[in-house]
């Protein structure tokens, strides 16, 4: 226990009637994510584990709460679903974990944005407002499971990024409300690019308590199942896709022979030894994409409207984070890394890093904009041997100018996908004045176990520096 049984006592008699327990079997439940995707990880997590748990039902119970762990100095980690695979839900120093999905509800806003209490499931919010004609503009691929603080928190891009880029892209929030961690907290309305201060920063330097994002047309997308004899097909076919800007796409997903045949209820729509792209098109759009996959020598495997695949579940379960799940499914070694191919020569930086690594394994990649142009991120899947292999991979590809963030850390420090500058530190400084938010997680504490465990020599992502960046 790394909290003090006094100290414990005390905040379950402030708590009341909050639900909170400290037995020890949903304790373990609810210290944990996903990160057992990676193989670093599950070493490094192991025993990682809270002293209670508490599950606020309201922003007013949650405030109570906050207050209480604050005045007895109890680290803090806010819990949405569970859905992140990086340890952003892991409690690295024991004290409190905060399940917020009690926290629920869509708040009123005008047309073109929706915005809804931190513990909303993103799926719910999609069901709401697709009635009147919109959707959201982009989520996971644990859209039916992960809510909207979650997301926010530790999120990065996903489905629709291959049209509207990524969170942090400017528009992509339109406003969070964060309640500080003070024994009064307070709430803080951060709009414009204050959002991205903090905007994947696992809960540490904020609580995410409300979050208002910008919505799109609902159209009736197309899920599609495409076959192509060559890698170089199926990547040449999904970069002009995606350079099409008149056409409307929500997911493209590049999985190389023998990826498919991982996929036991996409493999029948692909023939033995064809890589495959997955996609989601807009219903209007189909007679370009049918010629767009035609002079790239594709077929359509299979075509169905959203969600009424033959496979049970929604298309883009099978892209993204999504996709190495079903992977280990069928190989528990395989692992991959959260690389970045260049926008000036992409086409051919994806076909040269097939090319000249093809020895490790086949290559994944996602279909995503960001900073105003169109990259991919992914890379070749392999059978994990050691954090020494890791290293060596990682290196190898950021000499062959691939940019790499790190998704084998719980650190901000180690992974490099979120800028931590004067900006990040200073909110941190006012919304957690002890230094109770995620510890352990953030660049402002000292390099601990966890970072040098779990480092890599990855550079991380370099973003476009905005006016606001600059004064910071």
């Amino acid at each position: 226990m790394s909290v003090s049984t006094e100290a414990l006592e005390d905040l379950v008699d402030e708590l009341g009637n909050i639900p909170h327990s400290s037995e020890a079997r949903l304790l373990r439940a609810k210290s944990r994510d996903r990160f057992a995707q990676s193989p670093v990880l599950r070493e490094v997590m192991r025993g990682r584990v809270a002293d209670i748990y508490i599950a606020p039902r309201s922003k007013e119970e949650l405030r109570v709460t906050v207050g209480a762990c604050v005045r007895h100095r109890i680290p803090i980690t806010v819990r949405g679903a569970g859905t992140g695979q990086f340890g952003q839900g892991v409690p690295l120093s024991g004290g409190a974990v905060i399940d917020v999905t009690g926290i629920t509800g869509i708040v009123p806003t005008t047309l073109g944005t929706v915005r809804a209490l931190t513990g909303t499931l993103l799926v719910d919010i999609d069901n709401e407002i697709r009635p009147t004609g919109w959707e959201m503009r982009m989520h996971p691929s644990t859209k039916n499971q992960s809510t909207i603080g979650g997301y926010i928190a530790g999120g990065h891009a996903g489905i629709g990024s291959c049209q509207w880029g990524i969170l942090r892209d400017r528009g992509n929030i339109v406003a969070l409300e964060v309640m500080t961690a003070e024994e009064n907290p307070r709430f803080i309305e951060l709009t414009g690019e204050d959002v991205n201060i903090v905007h994947h920063a696992y809960g540490a330097n904020g609580i995410i308590t409300e979050v208002e994002l910008p919505t799109a047309p609902a159209w009736n997308w197309q899920e599609l199942v495409i076959a192509f004899p060559e890698f170089d097909q199926a990547a040449r076919f999904a970069v002009d896709l995606c350079e099409s800007e008149g056409i409307l796409k929500k997911v493209v997903s590049v999985q190389q022979d023998p990826l498919p045949t991982y996929l036991p209820d996409l493999a029948p729509y692909v023939p033995q030894g064809h890589s495959m792209v997955l996609a989601m098109v807009a219903e209007q759009c189909m007679p370009v994409v049918e010629d767009l996959i035609a002079a790239n020598n594709g077929h359509i495997g299979y075509r169905t409207d959203e969600e009424q695949g033959a496979y049970g579940i929604p298309m883009y379960e099978f892209t993204w984070g999504h996709a190495m799940m079903h992977y280990q499914r069928v190989n528990r070694k395989l692992i991959g890394l959260l690389a970045l191919f260049p926008k000036d020569d992409l086409y051919d930086s994806i076909v040269r890093i097939n090319r000249d690594f093809a020895h490790l394994g086949p290559t994944h990649i996602e279909m995503k904009r960001f900073d105003g142009g169109l990259s991919a991120q992914g890379s070749p899947v392999w059978d994990f041997e050691s954090q020494e292999q890791m290293t060596e991979i990682t290196r190898q590809l950021q000499e062959a100018g691939l940019d790499i963030a790190n998704t084998h850390t719980p650190t901000l420090l180690a992974s490099g996908m979120k800028p931590w500058a004067a900006a990040e530190a200073e909110l941190k400084r006012v919304a957690d004045p002890y230094g109770l938010l995620a510890q352990g997680k953030s660049d402002d504490e000292t390099v601990n176990e966890v970072t040098e465990a779990t480092a890599l020599p990855s550079k991380g992502w370099k973003y476009r520096l905005t006016a606001s960046d600059v004064q910071r």
